[in-house]
C-alpha cells in the first residue's frame, strides 16, 4: 500500500495485520495491491526491484519515501498460521491443520514438512540485510497506525481485526518451542530489533 505522496510505503508480510491497516487507510493510498496473494504479500526485495524504479518514473525518489512493514514473533506467527489453515472451507486441502496440535504443525515446520514464508526473507535483502526502513513489532500495531495518521494528517483509527485467524488453544511443548525459535532464529532476531 503507497502513501508516497506522505512518505511511505507499506509492505504486507501475512499474519501480522496489515490487511487492518489496508482496511483503515486504503483510501489515502495512491496504490493499493489486494490481489492476488503474492502480489499483495510482495517481499521487500521484490518491491524494491519492480516498484521502485515505477515510483521514481512517477517523481517520487526512493530517498522521499520510507518502506514500513510489522513483523511477528515466528512463534505466534507459526501459531495464527495453525489457526488460520484449520477454516472448515480448507478441511480437506493438503494444508488443513484442524486436525494437528500446534506441537504437530511446529515439528512439520521445523523438519520441513510444512513450510511458510519467513520475516528473514520478507524483509531482507540478496545479500541477507534487512531493507525495510521502519519495522513495527505486530503487539504494536496501533503504534504503526498512529505513525501512519500522522504522516497522512488523519484521525487515528480504531483497528478491529481483520482476516483474523479462528479462536483456537495451541500450546507448545517446551521442547518443540525451543526448536522452533531454534528453526526459525533469524526471524526471532529481525522481531527483536523491530521497534
Amino acid at each position: 500500500m503507497a502513501m508516497t505522496q506522505a512518505g511511505f510505503v507499506l509492505l504486507s508480510m501475512p499474519k501480522t495485520g496489515s490487511t487492518a491497516l489496508q482496511s483503515h487507510f486504503g483510501r489515502h493510498a495512491q496504490v493499493v495491491v489486494r490481489n492476488p496473494p503474492g502480489m499483495k504479500h510482495m517481499t521487500a526485495g521484490t518491491f524494491e526491484e519492480v516498484f521502485t524504479p515505477w515510483f521514481e518514473r512517477f517523481g517520487f525518489a526512493r530517498d522521499s519515501y520510507e518502506t514500513v512493514a510489522l513483523v511477528r514473533h515466528p512463534v505466534d506467527r507459526a501459531r495464527s498460521w495453525w489457526r488460520y489453515r484449520a477454516r472448515p472451507q480448507v478441511q480437506g486441502r493438503p494444508n488443513y491443520t484442524g486436525d494437528m496440535t500446534f506441537d504437530e504443525f511446529a515439528e512439520r515446520l521445523v523438519d520441513g514438512r510444512i513450510t511458510l514464508g519467513t520475516a528473514h526473507n520478507f524483509v531482507t535483502g540478496a545479500r541477507g540485510e534487512v531493507i525495510v526502513d521502519r519495522l513495527y513489532r505486530h503487539e504494536h500495531l496501533e503504534q504503526a497506525a498512529t505513525w501512519m495518521a500522522e504522516r497522512l494528517g488523519v484521525p487515528v483509527p480504531d483497528l478491529r481485526a481483520v482476516n483474523a485467524s479462528p479462536p483456537r488453544t495451541g500450546e507448545l511443548s517446551p521442547a518443540v518451542h525451543r526448536r522452533l525459535e531454534e528453526h526459525l532464529a533469524a526471524d526471532v532476531a529481525i522481531y527483536e530489533s523491530a521497534l
